[in-house]
């Protein structure tokens, strides 16, 4: 089971199959996929899945707003999705002008810089009527506590909002409200090698609590290890929805995340590492693909990752291809899983608020995100989308097969960590503690609790 090292990457790793990057949960460079190289585009034509995007008929249709403003001239940024993705872009906008009569868009697509471009917008003033923003990295989050964004939960009318899962739109919210409209998804799924875990995969652990189970049971039959990877890189987040933790007091003044419930977590995978059925090198490395390629090689029973990756595993052992197969993530205590999601966010200033707005929620509307999906393995934020039998019929591939999941494991999406100041030095003092349970023989309690005392002493 792979852990998630969470947001852009996991979105760009769709993309950057497309282009590079990664999506999943805790085991690939974590972040926000940005579909946007050529892989992904010509991946999928080439597996006769890719619909016109300028098809003229849909099972779902565009999201229409009362009021946009007469010859409204809108600016939009785009992260990582040129040129793969220039005909469905444009195909949209197209949608976009004639369905507003006199409303005119101009696109830009930024890629690297992307992030660095955007605040010197800001900062000349020159900051897009529209842009895509990543949910997982904090953008965000960052912009809208500067005032930098328009507040959608105040302005957005109550049937845009109404077309998301409400867990998406209220995802990263800022005093309570959202400044985002959610975009495409990433999901991660476990991969099964059929070889080694000769159960059912429908029947595969729904709970994170069985896998010691599970993984003592495939070491005694197989003498196979488990492939499961923390997520270094944020410990806090997966503690959070694993173990069930609150890693602050209500007041966020104090770090309690060696709480009984944190302890129960952490001797979990202590207790794995000590019975011998975890891979340990893959357990906490920092670089995903060492646990990806452990299981490519065909040396582990499951993992967990972004189902484009099974493109890298088909690339490397086919005979694996060949034997694999898909189940959900089993679910922490927390009963839902963490949105590894690209946004649309509007300026706050902006001369055209309800032109941008309604630009925004056509992209990410369910007419537009159905085009998409059908383009690269991304997954739409409105319900309304599943119910187009793309993601009903079966797939004839296996890297497609995780498509009629898709809904179920977007529900349980849910952002319940709460921002946590000073997160990257807490990361690094929580990682000691770990590695420490783990491997040097201190208990989780004390490794936890002098993590905490040290995490407080940052706290003013």
């Amino acid at each position: 089971m792979h852990k998630r090292s969470f947001p852009t990457l996991a979105l760009m790793a769709v993309f950057a199959l497309g282009a590079c990057t990664t999506a999943s949960p805790s085991s690939s460079p974590s972040g926000s996929v940005a579909p946007g190289a050529s892989a992904g585009a010509s991946a999928a034509a080439s597996q006769g899945v890719a619909a016109a995007p300028c098809a003229a008929e849909s099972s779902q249709k565009d999201p229409v707003m009362e009021g946009v403003e007469a010859n409204a001239e809108i600016s939009f940024w785009t992260y990582y999705l040129s040129p793969t993705f220039d005909e469905y872009i444009k195909c949209t906008i197209a949608r976009f002008e004639a369905a507003y009569p006199g409303t005119k868009v101009n696109w830009e697509d930024h890629q690297a810089t992307y992030l660095d471009d955007y605040r010197n917008a800001i900062n000349t003033g020159t900051q897009p009527d529209v842009a895509n923003l990543s949910n997982n990295e904090g953008w965000v989050q960052e912009f809208a506590q500067a005032g930098k964004l328009l507040d959608l939960t105040k302005n957005a009318p109550k049937e845009i909002v109404d077309q998301y899962f409400p867990n998406l739109f209220a995802d990263n919210l800022v005093n309570d409200d959202s400044f985002q409209f959610p975009w495409y998804q990433a999901i991660a799924v476990e991969l099964i090698n059929t070889k080694i875990y000769k159960e059912d995969p429908a029947n595969f652990p729904t709970s994170i609590d069985a896998l010691p189970a599970l993984c003592q049971s495939i070491k005694d039959e197989s003498d196979t290890l488990c492939d499961i990877r923390l997520t270094v890189n944020d410990y806090l987040t997966q503690m959070t929805y694993e173990g069930g933790v609150d890693v602050m007091n209500a007041d966020r003044t104090k770090f309690t995340f060696d709480s009984p419930e944190a302890v129960a977590w952490l001797q979990m995978y202590a207790d794995m590492v000590k019975a011998g059925t975890v891979d340990t090198d893959a357990l906490t490395t920092a670089l995903d693909r060492v646990a990806l390629l452990v299981f490519s090689a065909g040396q582990a029973p499951f993992y967990q990752t972004g189902p484009q990756l099974i493109r890298v595993v088909k690339s490397n052992n086919p005979d694996l291809y060949d034997n694999l197969a898909i189940a959900p993530l089993p679910l922490g205590k927390s009963g839902v899983t963490q949105p590894t999601s690209m946004a649309i966010s509007v300026k706050a200033d902006t001369k055209f608020p309800n032109a941008s707005m309604a630009l925004a929620a056509f992209f990410t509307g369910p007419r537009a995100m159905l085009d998409f999906a059908k383009l690269v393995p991304v997954y739409p934020s409105t319900p309304a989308a599943y119910d187009d039998p793309f993601f009903s019929e079966k797939p004839e591939l296996i890297e497609d097969s995780a498509r009629p999941l898709a809904k179920g494991i977007i529900e349980k999406q849910q952002n319940i960590l709460k921002p946590v100041p000073h997160k990257k030095d807490v990361n690094d003092l929580v990682r000691q503690a770990v590695e420490s349970a783990l491997f040097d023989k201190v208990s989780a309690q004390e490794a936890l609790s002098d993590a905490v005392a040290k995490a407080n002493a940052l706290l003013p």
